[in-house]
């Protein structure tokens, strides 16, 4: 295709140009962030070869765009290799089958000659002496005259790369890497009153990519792309606030983007290291209005769950996107100690849109569903009566939510109290229990075949 092509090896150490490369992210709450990244990569007219292992091990490799941003420039991909079989002592040992190796035992012994076997319990060589097998458990050193060719120790990109043109080529290099997530955590303390509450946010953001990331735009995406394949991953990480004084904290940008939200911190360029989980604050404290409530359910256990509700509206106090996230819950009492009550998770949440938060079982309130008669009025229906028994040990009087699935094709026939339908299989009651005192109510269903 080409007259002559320059056939040229270069083996990159960029830690300078790395540390200095103009980074963005964009991070997505399904484990996965795009990057772009400026790189200098010095090239011979015709075709180079390229060795790139600044990536992370997370990366996709089908992903990989690079192009110049000089117009004048033509760089190409036209042949990429991902290297991932990475360099491990069983691998060296594997590539030197047939070939002299030594070994030293923890006694001193020295062993040479050609290896001819290699399992986790013992190495197998022959001399002229004949065959040793030494145990593993015993082996101190195993000497080898070198490193086997083709083998890399951190995951690499090599590229065939077409120029146009001698010299350095600044492009930008674009990717997606698994085993970057974020979510938002929130802290919310209820007042003494239980009528409002101080919500705080937190952006967490989590990097087990394999790679350390320096001066990076952050950009957070909330919503939920289509994914083909989603992978998720374990592992270790180390925790780390991000603390900043009321001069350096980055300010958080929130706008509308296709059809999700787009987070970019502003004012601030961030380090996000490998292993590490980071901590950035999405919106100042606020105060919001709120309703606690207490729900039984009588196709449950007798325990009555405390929740707390409120309205997503300006009006009370909020009016924001609210990312999916960990809502941690806690109260202050009348001398301003704050105690940890429950937590929850909540969806991606838009304006004018209402949260119910699970906080955990009331302790002094219990809730009893008795099936009391069944009888089968004709051959095609079924009738039921339930009694109801809720009892308040505390010492002031309850409104509770007693809700009951009943299935398909109901219908009350008889009740001490009015009910809501609250769907197609659900009704529901609220009953006001007195303080220290019990309410017992009767309801009788008919099923219809």
């Amino acid at each position: 295709m080409y007259k002559k092509i320059l056939s040229i090896t270069i083996v990159l150490f960029t830690l300078f140009c790395t540390l200095s490369a103009k980074t963005s992210m964009t991070v997505y709450n399904q484990n996965v962030a795009s990057v772009k990244t400026e790189l200098i990569i010095p090239v011979q007219k015709g075709m180079n070869n390229y060795e790139f292992s600044d990536i992370p091990s997370g990366i996709e490799p089908t992903s990989v765009h690079l192009y110049p941003l000089k117009k004048s420039d033509k760089l190409i991909i036209t042949l990429q290799n991902y290297e991932y079989d990475l360099a491990s002592s069983d691998k060296i040992l594997d590539k030197y089958l047939d070939k002299t190796i030594s070994i030293v035992t923890k006694s001193g012994e020295l062993f040479s000659g050609t290896l001819k076997s290699n399992d986790f319990k013992a190495i197998v060589i022959q001399n002229e002496n004949g065959i040793d097998i030494v145990n593993r458990e015993e082996i101190q050193n195993i000497k080898l005259d070198k490193m086997p060719a083709d083998f890399y120790i951190k995951p690499t990109l090599n590229w065939e790369l077409y120029s146009n043109k001698k010299g350095d080529c600044k492009t930008e290099l674009s990717y997606i890497t698994q085993n970057i997530s974020w979510d938002a955590q929130y802290i919310a303390t209820l007042t003494p009153d239980d009528k409002s509450l101080k919500l705080s946010s937190w952006i967490s953001l989590d990097n087990r990519s394999g790679k350390n990331f320096e001066n990076v735009e952050l950009k957070l995406m909330a919503g939920e792309i289509n994914r083909i394949k989603t992978k998720k991953y374990g592992g270790n990480a180390r925790d780390e606030m991000a603390m900043f004084s009321s001069k350096g904290v980055p300010s958080v940008e929130e706008k509308e983007f296709f059809e999700y939200h787009l987070y970019t911190v502003k004012n601030k360029k961030i380090n996000i290291k490998n292993n590490q989980q980071k901590q950035l604050t999405l919106f100042d404290p606020t105060d919001v209005k709120i309703e606690k409530i207490f729900q039984y359910n009588c196709n449950s256990s007798g325990a009555v769950i405390v929740k707390v509700k409120f309205r997503n509206k300006k009006k009370d106090g909020l009016g924001i996107p609210l990312p999916k996230g960990k809502f941690r819950i806690f109260k202050d009492d009348k001398t301003g100690n704050s105690e940890f009550i429950g937590e929850d998770l909540i969806a991606h949440t838009p304006r004018n849109e209402e949260v119910e938060l699970s906080v955990g079982n009331a302790f002094d309130i219990k809730g009893e569903c008795t099936l009391t008669e069944t009888s089968n009025p004709s051959r095609k229906s079924r009738k039921e009566t339930y009694e109801i028994e809720l009892r308040n040990q505390k010492k002031v009087d309850v409104t509770i939510e007693v809700t009951k699935n009943l299935g398909r094709n109901w219908e009350i026939v008889n009740t001490d109290l009015e009910f809501t339908k609250k769907d197609a299989f659900t009704i529901q009651f609220n009953v006001n229990v007195p303080a220290e005192g019990k309410k017992k109510f009767d309801f009788t269903v008919i099923y219809n075949y």
